[in-house]
């Protein structure tokens, strides 16, 4: 009941807007401590999407270069890791709260709506091409705003910078890191050729 009135004002905003306003805003310093600790050291964060899961509340899928990290915020806030390799199919789509996004594993599905489009655009790629698929359909072929795809990529630069600080040494090192992030979004294929310019 308490997490229900805590809540409550976003759940509202939520359905009256018929969008989340907070899809697209930068993690809380809570939100990266959680799942801090469930990164490998040579793991790295690819991409992030930030919505709601049915029953849970607010969720956070993290994608790294090897799992997917599902981290509940909610009352009982927790994380579960999930191989890429056992992802069999990750799919999105517009839906009446925002995008959402489902990733098919053997024997159960996750969810997550009211994703921000740019967010849920890219780490549908993210989750697509371990699995050996490529976005090639739907969302995951949807062309970004140069402005939506900044915004983004800033995003998952500043959650790698927080969640794994050793990789921030200098500005100069960050200034890299975002330019890296971007040069390996276009090499993965996160990001389509109209984006780069």
């Amino acid at each position: 009941m308490l997490d229900f009135f805590r809540t409550y004002s976003e759940q509202l905003e939520i359905l009256i807007e018929g969008d989340n306003p907070y899809a697209d805003q930068l993690l809380r310093h809570a939100d990266v401590d959680l799942l801090r600790n469930h990164l490998q050291r040579d793991e790295r964060i690819t991409a992030y999407a930030t919505g709601r899961s049915v029953g849970v509340g607010r969720t956070i899928w993290v994608v790294t270069s090897q799992s997917l990290l599902v981290v509940q915020t909610g009352k009982h806030p927790g994380v579960r890791k999930v191989a890429l390799a056992s992802i069999e199919q990750a799919d999105a789509e517009q839906g009446r709260y925002g995008h959402a996004l489902k990733a098919q594993l053997a024997g159960s599905r996750l969810g997550l709506y009211g994703v921000a489009q740019s967010f849920a655009v890219l780490t549908l790629r993210a989750l697509a091409r371990p699995a050996g698929q490529e976005a090639t359909h739907g969302i995951g072929q949807t062309a970004l705003s140069e402005e939506a795809q900044a915004h983004a990529e800033h995003a998952f630069a500043d959650l790698a910078l927080r969640a794994q600080p050793l990789l921030a040494h200098s500005d100069a090192q960050a200034r890299q890191l975002l330019q890296h992030s971007a040069d390996r979004a276009r090499s993965e294929g996160q990001q389509h050729a109209p984006e780069a310019a």
